[in-house]
């Protein structure tokens, strides 16, 4: 992720300002198991995730992590959907 929490926050609000009731936010990007959902098996977007980290990039957030920030700017995280890449999950955000 190359946005820090605060900023994050901030962006989503805005973006909640400009949305109909019923509108949704997609974001593109790598959504992390939450730990205890790996159960001790090796995962592609985790060791993506190390290699960040040692490159002192950010690192990717978790679902539970996505869930927090979208209530944080009064949306709930309704779903993380995979796609056919490792580093790219659409998480959808609605209004709560």
């Amino acid at each position: 992720c190359d946005f820090s929490d605060e900023d994050v926050v901030l962006a989503l609000q805005s973006f909640r300002k400009a949305l109909s009731k019923d509108g949704r936010v997609i974001i593109l990007d790598a959504v992390l198991p939450n730990g205890e959902d790996l159960n001790g098996k090796w995962n592609a977007a985790v060791s993506f995730d190390v290699l960040l980290m040692l490159t002192g990039r950010r690192a990717e957030r978790s679902r539970l992590e996505w869930s927090n920030l979208s209530e944080n700017a009064g949306f709930v995280l309704e779903d993380v959907l995979s796609t056919s890449s490792v580093t790219v999950d659409l998480a959808v955000l609605s209004q709560s």
